[in-house]
């Protein structure tokens, strides 16, 4: 890019386009994404108050937008010469390697490091992402590879590809090393389900993450490089590289080495979120793998006298359809358009006097609660 401070320049002018588009969503109720983000930030950071849950979004946004200009211009950033924690003299003598990041900061640069360094890469990404954003990947790797005159070649597998391993044990052979983003949590048969899983605290709660990034790295016995992308208070985008994970030798079952690599990865985030809370896209998706639990249901509803709306709600409205979502336990349940306006307006009076039927069904599952 021609300077820093015409990209800070073009981030300004997209923040205030983001303003726009980020106020038409509470006009027009979209707002599914918030809801659950909101409910996670509860959950998860108590300490911030609901209040400012809407900044914090637009917060993450923000930086979501930053780091949308710097893949942009990805190939004349300056800020390259910047990534001084690759030690690659240090670091090659471990390739091939796992090279594990996260949704943080200026993440989608990290291959600029291993193109810099003639490192042929195998990039493991979101299946979403792999199926709509396939080309512009290929053309930032394309445009890096053109800037430092690179011998790379870079191969992009889908997360849930079904010989995913097989795929990449061939490639390691060939010397190639693998960029994953563990915090991204897919694999095969999507988002929810918990094979290959296990559970491990983050920020007070119980995640559900999967494990076969280190399976992979015990069995074709190839190490682990965690690598941590964040923005400094000048906006400028700085990287955290940490000392290689080493599968054990001799070692048949991977259980241990999984588990410890799997706390020792996610501890990394966690701490750098302790800093750079917002600067993290996964927020709005942790809900996905949350350990929430059994939901608890109120009792029957015998009167309505002391009855209210539960404040820990949020209303959303997605594809002409009316949802409102409980934020404690994360109950959703579609509303009809009438009943959807009454909550908005904290019409309780006129809610209590629907049917009981419904009236029972909002207090079971805690849209409306006793005083």
């Amino acid at each position: 890019m021609p300077s820093k401070s015409l990209r800070l320049e073009i981030y300004e002018e997209s923040k205030q386009e983001l303003k726009l588009s980020f106020e038409k969503k509470w006009e027009t109720h979209n707002l599914q994404t918030f809801q659950f983000l909101s409910a996670n930030l509860s959950r998860c950071l108590p300490a911030i108050p609901e209040s400012q849950h809407k900044s914090a979004y637009f917060d993450i946004l923000s930086y979501k937008v930053l780091q949308g200009i710097d893949t942009q211009f990805s190939a004349k950033f300056s800020g390259i010469d910047d990534f001084n924690e690759f030690n690659y003299e240090e670091i090659k003598k471990h390739l091939p390697a796992l090279f594990v990041s996260y949704h943080t900061g200026s993440y989608r640069s990290a291959i600029a490091f291993l193109v810099k360094y003639n490192i042929n890469v195998v990039l493991i990404a979101d299946p979403l992402a792999y199926k709509y954003s396939l080309e512009k990947m290929l053309q930032q790797f394309q445009q890096v590879k053109d800037t430092f005159n690179s011998t790379s070649e870079f191969i992009v597998y889908p997360a849930d590809r079904a010989d995913l391993t097989l795929q990449i044990m061939g490639k390691i052979k060939q010397g190639y090393s693998v960029l994953a983003y563990i915090d991204g949590n897919a694999g095969s048969n999507g988002y929810l389900n918990r094979d290959n899983s296990q559970q491990i605290p983050f920020f007070g709660q119980e995640i559900f993450v999967r494990t076969g990034l280190p399976t992979m790295s015990f069995y074709l016995k190839v190490p682990i490089i965690p690598m941590l992308s964040y923005y400094d208070e000048r906006l400028q985008p700085r990287w955290n590289v940490y000392d290689p994970i080493a599968p054990p030798k001799g070692e048949k079952s991977p259980a241990g080495y999984v588990d410890q690599s799997i706390r020792y990865l996610y501890g990394i985030l966690e701490n750098a979120l302790q800093r750079y809370t917002m600067q993290w896209e996964g927020w709005m998706f942790l809900h996905r793998y949350l350990n929430i639990g059994p939901v608890a249901q109120g009792a029957l509803l015998t009167e309505t006298a002391n009855i209210s709306i539960n404040d820990k709600i949020g209303l959303f409205i997605l594809d002409d359809r009316y949802y409102i979502l409980n934020k404690e336990n994360y109950k959703l349940m579609e509303l009809d358009k009438e009943v959807f306006h009454l909550f908005d307006n904290k019409n309780r009076d006129a809610i209590i006097a629907r049917p009981i039927a419904d009236i029972q069904l909002l207090y079971k599952n805690r849209f409306l609660i006793h005083n």
